[in-house]
């Protein structure tokens, strides 16, 4: 009888009970957790006035997307480095006579929100440093 039901659920004709749709892989996973993680984790379902299943999901939700977060503020810290170097460079070989301190601090604070941007229409459009005067 369980059987029909998980098959029923594959082919879409049911939702499981957290709402998630047939598309999505919604089985249940079975893991121990040694004794000393249990009771933290029940004590944070119950400061959160949640039961213990929902408390683990939530958990760890939240410490992916702190991986996802760190990974995508790791990306914007290395295109930064990339920026200040292209300026550097662009100083040296004399395109620069100097960077003033606002279009460093600019390129700084526009990096983490305009790096994915910058990097879609960069790889479709080709450079135009000669023309921007910077």
């Amino acid at each position: 009888m369980r059987g029909a039901g998980g098959a029923r659920r594959n082919q879409g004709d049911e939702r499981d009970p957290a709402g998630r749709g047939p598309g999505e892989d919604s089985r249940p996973v079975s893991v121990v957790l040694p004794a000393e993680l249990r009771a933290r984790v029940q004590a944070e379902a119950k400061k959160r006035g949640i039961e213990l299943s929902p408390a683990i999901r939530a958990l760890l939700s939240e410490r992916v997307q702190e991986l996802d977060d760190a990974e995508q503020r790791s990306r914007a810290e290395a295109w930064q480095r990339a920026q200040a170097w292209a300026v550097r460079e662009r100083m040296k070989a004399g395109d620069h006579d100097e960077a003033s301190r606002q279009e460093i601090d600019s390129l700084f604070d526009e990096a983490p929100r305009d790096a994915p941007r910058r990097r879609a229409r960069q790889a479709r459009a080709p450079s135009r440093r000669g023309s921007s005067g910077r």
